[in-house]
């Protein structure tokens, strides 16, 4: 006896047609029926079944079957095209028992789920830590499953996020919430965030994010490196190597590298506003419209070729992304993109072996970035052994040196492979080049989307205070020409001050100014908003106590602007960092350590105290602190430079500057500029 069970989507119950194959006799409940097609005839016995058998022999007359009812019988699909003295060809669709699993799964899973959500909501108390730890208790109402994740998620100037870390803090500013099931703690005193930097190096990862990184840049790569005792020597073996190339030497010969590409982008933009110029057709004339992040980054691309592999992308000549340009920035939208919240559950966006559109395209972009940088590896690996065979093993080119910098005509990854010789002692080999890659695709990856970011902001800041945006052009133009100090003091030699064509080296001394403005900028849009560290050891702060293996968390965009760290915090003052020099009149840094407050006041009665660097968090700090943050530095003021001594910037009329979330970054959701050429 075998039972077959038939059923119907909008009929909620199952019907069980049974048979014996031994007598050949087919047996339906009773309180089944069947009619041939066509028959209004309902069969209520076995024995009507059986005697109208004969009239369903073809397959196209295969029965309906029926149940009855009070009041209409309810039809079932057909099932079985019957040859009554041949059963084996009836065409059942037998169902095993074992098929009805996943309905019994699904309500299984259903009542997890409700039993995970009380239970959830029953772990989720404000009152996460001890008593004795004087934490404050969490207030806002957590997801049952994320936690607070939505608002740490949320852009750094919505209520949402400031609803847990600042309306929810005690008087030191700390606060706590949820990360999912993890209790976490939150600070916003520069004191308190110098004291996680500075004592932990451990920065607390995430699999499902961390593994789109690591497929992108490398296993490998510092920033996948969560520092703990697993791969904490490692990290400092990576970090060192990196370091290396970053001296204030270092990046000072980078300097005309940068000004080079700076130029460039400047020079091409005036070229497409002469060309809208003399175009007849064209309605709004000496002017070129682009948006402001799209820009950026292909001068950022540009410089990182320059910099790092002394190698053009041509973006900056074409203000387009060429094909070599599009691969390596695909690589890191894709990775953005498999990140997004909306794409956790995802498996298309979750796995790359799956045979879709963007797995392919992202291999094949992938091997388009790898195979670049691997093949320049293997030229420069040639150029150094004939370099160190030419000249007997040594090199006094300048990257070679203690400083394993980079030399003025060389490169960061020519850096990078010789301190791994010299660390290594021996030759590198193709395999050996992965490590080098990594390390590359690490700097790219910290520095491509936050410095486009940084610049963006930092146009629409000078576009919206004209008066700014002036006297930075004025000191780019006076940086871009040989000037004497003047007046000359006690009748001593005037002192001469190159251009930066001539010497890219002075950007430091002679765009005080504008760095000040790149700095404001990044205060009060910090392209990296967030930040965070765990503790080896339980630590105290303003009488609280932080558990050891908590997760802290550290909102840099809330901690720039919190008024404990820095006077009149939401103003976009420039003037915080420089100020005039009381003879020459040129912009000068101030200096937070030995300024006297009161010396000024009588000649300025707003005066506003000098910013403390030391609150500044844009490139972290502590042992994490971001290797190339004199380059990023360096690059930012240029290249802003540059464009604002040509250019006149605005934006559309009307534009309201909106941002988006994109892992721990805030870039604009748009920024549509408008450059002319400057009178």
């Amino acid at each position: 006896m075998a039972s077959i069970i038939h059923s119907q989507a909008n009929i909620a119950r199952e019907y069980i047609l049974s048979y014996t194959m031994d007598t050949g006799k087919v047996m339906i409940d009773q309180d089944l029926g069947c009619a041939p097609n066509g028959s209004d005839a309902i069969c209520d016995t076995p024995q009507e079944i059986v005697a109208n058998m004969e009239n369903w022999r073809q397959p196209n007359d295969a029965p309906s079957l029926f149940v009855n009812t009070d009041s209409n019988p309810a039809p079932l699909p057909r099932s079985f095209s019957a040859d009554v003295d041949s059963l084996q060809d009836l065409s059942i669709r037998v169902r095993d028992p074992m098929l009805s699993l996943p309905l019994l799964f699904c309500a299984l899973l259903i009542i997890a789920l409700v039993t995970l959500r009380k239970l959830c909501y029953k772990q989720k108390q404000p009152n996460m830590f001890l008593a004795s730890t004087k934490l404050p208790p969490c207030t806002v109402p957590p997801h049952f499953i994320y936690g607070h994740i939505p608002h740490v998620n949320a852009p750094p100037e919505s209520a949402k996020f400031r609803s847990v870390f600042v309306d929810h803090a005690n008087a030191s500013g700390i606060s706590t919430f949820w990360f999912m099931n993890t209790p976490c703690v939150s600070v916003l005193k520069a004191e308190h965030v110098r004291t996680c930097f500075r004592n932990s190096i451990e920065r607390p990862g995430n699999t499902s994010f961390a593994k789109h990184f690591k497929k992108c840049i490398g296993e490998e790569s510092i920033l996948m490196m969560e520092g703990g005792k697993m791969d904490r020597e490692k990290w400092r073996h990576h970090r060192n190597l990196i370091k290396s190339g970053f001296t204030k030497k270092s990046v000072d010969n980078m300097a005309n590298k940068v000004w080079e590409m700076a130029n460039n982008i400047a020079s091409s933009i005036l070229r497409e506003c002469a060309k809208n110029n003399s175009d007849a057709n064209q309605g709004d004339n000496n002017t070129y419209r682009a948006d402001g992040e799209d820009i950026f980054k292909w001068v950022t691309l540009d410089v990182f070729g320059k910099v790092a592999l002394n190698y053009s992308f041509g973006c900056t000549d074409t203000l387009s992304t060429t094909p070599l340009a599009h691969s390596l920035n695909y690589t890191v939208e894709d990775s953005s993109a498999r990140m997004k919240v909306a794409n956790l559950l995802n498996p298309l966006f979750q796995f790359y072996w799956f045979p879709t559109r963007r797995n392919r395209d992202y291999k094949y972009h992938s091997q388009n970035v790898h195979g670049l940088i691997r093949e320049i590896c293997r030229q420069r690996v040639k150029e150094i052994e004939d370099q160190n065979n030419g000249l007997g093993g040594s090199s006094n080119d300048g990257a070679g040196d203690a400083d394993h910098g980079v030399s003025k005509n060389g490169d960061l990854l020519t850096s990078l492979l010789k301190s791994k010789m010299q660390s290594q002692d021996t030759k590198l080999d193709d395999d050996s080049h992965g490590e080098t890659i990594q390390m590359l695709m690490t700097l790219f990856f910290a520095g491509y989307d936050t410095s486009s970011i940084l610049l963006s902001m930092a146009m629409w800041s000078i576009a919206t205070n004209p008066a700014i945006q002036q006297e930075c052009s004025e000191e780019a133009k006076r940086a871009s020409s040989t000037i004497s100090s003047s007046p000359p003091l006690n009748n001593c030699s005037v002192e001469q001050k190159k251009s930066l064509h001539e010497d890219s080296s002075q950007w430091e001394s002679r765009l005080a100014y504008c760095q000040a403005v790149i700095l404001e900028t990044s205060r009060l849009h910090p392209p990296v908003y967030s930040n965070c560290r765990a503790f080896d050891k339980d630590v105290k702060m303003d009488g609280s106590t932080i558990p050891r293996r908590t997760r802290v968390y550290l909102p840099i965009a809330l901690i720039h602007a919190d008024e404990r760290n820095f006077a009149r915090p939401t103003e976009f003052l420039p003037e915080r960092w420089v100020r005039r020099d009381p003879i020459t009149r040129e912009w000068i840094p101030r200096d937070y350590e030995t300024e006297e407050p009161k010396q000024f006041v009588d000649d300025d009665p707003t005066y506003l105290p000098p910013g403390n660097p030391r609150n500044l968090f844009i490139f972290s700090d502590g042992a994490r602190k971001c290797p190339g943050y004199r380059l990023a530095l360096q690059e930012s003021t240029v290249i802003f430079a540059c464009i604002v001594r040509d250019l006149t910037v605005d934006v559309r009329e009307g534009f309201v500057m909106q941002k988006r979330k994109k892992f721990a970054l805030a870039p604009p959701v748009e920024m549509p500029l408008i450059f002319r050429k400057r009178e």
